[in-house]
């Protein structure tokens, strides 16, 4: 027709395979790199915490004032303003996931910001650690969860004038309703024959109760703050129990 021009067609740009192979052999070797320097451990991020793992677990114990009693977090210590209130800084907690305690009573090892005590054993009950235990199960790393101890309540001890005079070293009628108290727990509840002095751990527990001639006293902790912070497949050596 006239006026009517034919356009030629556009030429197919040609793929360059090479340039490709090279940007893909690039991408991988930067995926390699970013792997070989954090290592495998990040993808457990997307992993549940499964029975028998090693978990590393932040906490916080909180007495029934919600005063945190023992923690593994730094900042949540130094936010303690009062300097009567006892607060102790520990290390992470390595536990199995799921698994029974095999002892009544653990030692960990906390110090007091607050003052030059030095570094003392903390004593946690085998059934706390059972708790922690039993609720990392699904967890993934980064989670946190909160727990309810349903004995702590039921954890008091009564004792007359003499014997808290005997612990504390404080004048009974200057006590009051929920001051604090260092409580010395043994790791044998029975006197050994060779008379060798039992090993002895620090609970901090509050007054609940007083009268005339007896004071009450409470080492239970209602609370329990864990985060989960790392997560192995198997079994760690230096866990717990």
């Amino acid at each position: 027709m006239k006026g009517f021009r034919h356009q030629p067609s556009e030429l197919k740009k040609e793929i360059n395979w090479t340039k490709i192979g090279i940007v893909a052999v690039c991408v991988l070797m930067a995926v390699f790199m970013v792997v070989s320097m954090f290592g495998m451990s990040w993808l457990n991020i997307f992993t549940q915490a499964k029975p028998g793992n090693s978990a590393t677990v932040d906490f916080t114990f909180l007495d029934a004032q919600n005063r945190p009693v023992i923690s593994s977090i730094l900042s949540t210590i130094t936010k303690v303003t009062d300097p009567n209130q006892i607060s102790f800084k520990a290390n992470s907690l390595i536990v199995q996931v799921n698994s029974p305690a095999e002892t009544d009573l653990i030692p960990i090892q906390a110090v007091n910001p607050n003052n030059a005590v030095g570094v003392i054993e903390f004593g946690l009950f085998g059934a706390e650690i059972e708790m922690i235990s039993s609720s990392l199960e699904g967890m993934r790393v980064g989670e946190s969860k909160t727990i309810t101890n349903p004995y702590a309540g039921q954890m008091a001890r009564e004792m007359t004038v003499d014997q808290f005079a005997n612990i504390s070293g404080e004048s009974f009628a200057n006590v009051q309703m929920g001051e604090q108290v260092p409580l010395a727990f043994i790791d044998q509840p029975q006197i050994p024959m060779d008379n060798s002095t039992p090993n002895s751990y620090i609970r901090i527990a509050t007054v609940v109760g007083r009268d005339e001639h007896n004071i009450t006293l409470n080492y239970g902790y209602p609370t329990i703050e864990v985060t989960l912070s790392e997560l192995a497949t198997g079994s760690g050596s230096s866990s717990l129990f």
